[in-house]
């Protein structure tokens, strides 16, 4: 079980890791470096996996910015699906000092590629749905990360995606 960063303990990390204390030193200044570099790698997944499946949609044809995004977020929760727990630790606001304001210049960030992929197709999408919708995208991330099991994670992130579907944004 997942404890969180603050409870989390060096020990307890490498034994669920099944390495040494040493070797998370050679790695890592810390539980805060290691830590940060998990969110990156997590993060750095979900970008690649949404680019490779917008990319995917359009190459098939696929125009509708509405549409795109959708390919885009299903690639994006089907990563947080696949690492529920991890994304869980990170949705909690237990994290190292700064994480923060990270996690918020990320969130910002994410908003600005919503809005600057709407403008690219042609179709206007003001900041503020911008802001809208990549918060529901981020909030929905944490929800499915937190269902009690991958099944309600599942059908949450399914629903979820309906609804949006359902949803003129541009």
């Amino acid at each position: 079980m997942l404890e969180g960063y603050t409870r989390a303990n060096v020990t307890d990390i490498v034994t669920l890791a099944g390495a040494s204390v040493g070797s998370l030193y050679h790695h890592f200044t810390g539980k805060a470096d290691l830590y940060l570099a998990l969110y990156e790698q997590l993060q750095h997944e979900a970008d690649a996996r949404t680019r490779t499946a917008v990319r995917q949609s359009r190459s098939a044809g696929v125009t509708d910015p509405t549409r795109l995004l959708l390919a885009g977020a299903r690639a994006y929760l089907d990563v947080c699906l696949e690492q529920r727990e991890l994304v869980a630790i990170f949705a909690s606001a237990d994290g190292p000092p700064g994480f923060g304001r990270i996690w918020g210049n990320r969130l910002s960030a994410w908003v600005g590629r919503n809005t600057r992929f709407f403008a690219r197709s042609g179709e206007a999408l003001d900041e503020a749905a911008g802001i809208l919708l990549t918060g529901a995208l981020w909030l929905l991330a944490f929800e499915v990360a937190r269902a009690p099991d991958e099944e309600r994670a599942r059908q949450l992130a399914d629903r979820a995606l309906d609804v949006l579907a359902k949803l003129h944004v541009a």
